[in-house]
């Protein structure tokens, strides 16, 4: 199982749990669990996680017409691929549109000085091929 994949998994679980321990769908509960999940898959850029994280939240969720069925699979596959980005990968990102790129590209540069260089590198290669920056 590669990392997206345990990713989207422990969401589903996630989703799961809130369904079979509580009388009625929380989706606030489950959404704030995911973005606990997300920023502790990324332990080595934790506030690089929260903004992206927090960038998710405020221009999908936040925003969203089906607000009570949230996080959507189309709101999880986002918020994979920010995870794979975070990761250095390009692997599932087809989701994010430009303005996603050019808002993800400005949190990396206000964060930079605390990403590990190579993660840095790889990132900033993405968004160059993504014409990001």
């Amino acid at each position: 199982m590669t990392d997206l994949q345990k990713f989207f998994s422990d969401v589903e679980r996630i989703k799961k749990r809130e369904r079979a321990e509580h009388s009625s769908y929380d989706s606030t509960r489950v959404v704030e669990s995911v973005v606990e999940l997300f920023i502790s898959n990324n332990r080595d850029m934790t506030s690089l996680a929260s903004s992206f994280a927090d960038y998710w939240q405020k221009t999908y969720i936040d925003t969203s017409s089906q607000r009570e069925e949230e996080p959507t699979r189309e709101n999880i596959d986002r918020l994979a691929a920010m995870q794979s980005l975070l990761d250095g990968e390009t692997f599932a990102t087809e989701i994010l549109n430009a303005k996603d790129w050019r808002e993800l590209s400005s949190l990396v540069n206000f964060e930079a000085e605390d990403i590990p260089m190579d993660m840095l590198e790889k990132i900033m290669m993405i968004f160059v091929d993504k014409q990001a920056l």
